[in-house]
């Protein structure tokens, strides 16, 4: 037979078609399968033992499952012989990840996992490993509390590559406390450190990564990170093994401190450095708050992600020429001059994000600008943080960058004394010949839009992106919901045909409320709502990110 056995499902109004014609005459062919909406997944497997009917399965991916669920989902893939990869991203805080982790753990043939949990450190640690090991060999995880490390890699002994998306400081735990562990098989680490200290992170090489042949490493504030003696030592005697040392280091400064780091990136300039082609940069850049400055390795450069700002004076080992960055896909902007200095060249970016600096700086057309460093017609996502003075020059882009399918706005200064007046103009902006292009050659799809509420921006964005399926708005300020969702759903609204799902972040409970009596007033449309539980840091109130799927 000719029929595919792999299937990713999106699109609720279609999950019924494929369930009944395609996944259930053949779940036990299916071996690779994507889902992203929670009600889809929940549908699927029920009831929850049904996923012992894909017994072909390998490749599993859910995306935004409560944590409840999928602890329960997992007791029952154990029984899945072929199940090499899994990747999974919770919506809710897991208040116990142990459980999960020792679920994952026993999974007999994974070989691939990237886990997204979210909760703070644990209150009962993860013992050691004795006698259970899992044959994970590559592991993608979100988030690991230092204290959490010699235990955690104690039941993956075969891993060959490890990612930590964030790994924060314990605040318990002393890390003099860790059991050293040696791990034959890993050597590619990837860190991106929390308020670690370069003292903390010596200790962790020495006991669990001396053997790694790929390090990179993200970090913040702590001057010791660009102290090249101290890692000259480091590596010399306890990574011996060090093919390529990848280093982005950001940190804030003002004119007391910047001086306890002037000089320090001067010192990466030595033959220790050289013999090795490790070659780096330093550059300062101007926020709206403060001044930050970013360290960072360029040769080889290999981060999917760029930021572009202005230069200091003192660039170690920069080359005149253009130089080809192939491995950014995506490229922060953060001054003009930053892009007019700009001595690389970005042949494969597919996401831009603008600050509010460039945009009021820059007078002259953007894609002008854009395409002495980057292809614009290959760009798919757009991110913007600025105020509502930036929709004229983000038409003008949008005309030049005809392939972007998401779009992210977040404005700036909701107390901005003329924002009645951009309003007022965002009206005007809609009656001219290039917001009229725009509408309709674009083809945007995803819009998020992080605003204080009016609905005249909602108007706009729906009229500028007529083919848009997903909306994600905020819940910031006093504003009705019954008015908002009427004009989406109206079946006169020519420009929100296409939409067919709908996320409000920040809600309440009487936000829930009103959104479920909205929804048993509808006659003539089917709505499919779930939300997502957001605790505030120090778990005091609660928020919701209600989604809507019709």
């Amino acid at each position: 037979s000719s029929y595919s056995n792999q299937f990713i499902i999106y699109i609720e109004s279609r999950f019924e078609h494929y369930n009944t014609n395609i996944i259930i005459p053949f779940q036990y062919r299916i071996t690779l399968l994507h889902l992203s909406n929670p009600l889809i997944i929940e549908r699927l497997f029920s009831p929850i033992s049904i996923v012992l009917k894909f017994i072909r399965l390998e490749n599993l991916q859910l995306r935004n499952i409560e944590s409840k669920y999928f602890e329960e989902l997992l007791i029952h893939l154990i029984s899945l012989p072929f199940l090499y990869s899994l990747i999974v991203s919770c919506t809710d805080n897991v208040q116990n990840k142990n459980v999960f982790y020792h679920q994952l753990f026993r999974l007999p043939v994974l070989k691939y996992c990237k886990l997204s949990l979210t909760g703070n450190s644990q209150s009962n640690p993860l013992s050691m490993a004795t006698t259970e090991f899992s044959p994970i060999e590559y592991f993608i995880i979100n988030q690991l509390y230092v204290d959490e490390l010699d235990a955690f890699l104690s039941y993956i002994p075969q891993i060959r590559r490890l990612s930590i998306r964030n790994l924060y400081k314990s605040p318990k735990k002393s890390i003099r406390e860790f059991c050293p562990i040696v791990l034959n098989h890993l050597t590619q680490v990837s860190l991106n450190m929390i308020d670690v200290t370069f003292d903390e992170f010596q200790f962790i090489i020495k006991n669990l990564f001396n053997r790694i042949e790929i390090l990179y490493i993200s970090t913040k504030d702590d001057r010791a990170y660009i102290d090249a003696n101290q890692w000259q030592e480091l590596i010399q005697f306890h990574l011996p093994n060090l093919r390529i040392f990848d280093i982005q280091h950001k940190y804030s400064f003002n004119k007391t401190n910047y001086l306890l780091y002037d000089g320090l990136p001067d010192k990466f300039n030595s033959l220790f450095w050289f013999e090795r082609k490790w070659f780096f940069e330093h550059r300062i850049y101007h926020s709206q708050n403060d001044d930050q400055a970013i360290f960072f390795s360029t040769n080889p450069y290999r981060r999917k992600q760029h930021i572009l700002c202005e230069e200091s004076n003192k660039n170690i080992n920069r080359n005149d020429e253009k130089t080809h960055i192939h491995s950014v896909n995506h490229l922060l902007i953060q001054t003009k001059k930053a892009v007019i200095n700009c001595q690389n060249y970005f042949p494969n970016i597919t996401e831009i994000t603008l600050f509010h600096n460039f945009i009021h700086q820059s007078k002259n057309s953007l894609s002008n600008q854009f395409k002495k460093i980057f292809p614009l017609k290959q760009l798919t996502k757009l991110v913007i943080h600025s105020n509502l003075s930036c929709f004229s020059k983000m038409i003008e882009l949008l005309r030049y960058i005809p392939y972007i399918h998401t779009l992210n706005i977040e404005l700036l200064s909701f107390d901005d004394p003329q924002r009645s007046y951009h309003l007022t103009n965002s009206y005007v902006l809609q009656q001219n010949e290039t917001f009229r292009l725009v509408s309709r050659i674009n083809n945007i799809q995803n819009l998020t839009i992080i605003s204080s509420y009016e609905m005249e921006l909602v108007r706009f964005f729906v009229n500028l992106c007529p083919r848009l399926k997903h909306l994600t708005v905020n819940r910031f300020g006093w504003w009705r919901l019954e008015p908002f969702l009427q004009f989406l759903l109206s079946k006169t609204n020519k420009n929100t045909r296409h939409l067919v799902s709908l996320c409000i972040e920040g809600a309440s409970d009487n936000d829930i409320d009103v959104i479920r009596s909205f929804i048993k007033a509808q006659k003539d449309v089917n709505i499919d709502l779930t939300k997502e539980i957001n605790l505030s840091a120090d778990d005091r109130y609660v928020q919701y990110s209600i989604y809507l799927w019709w």
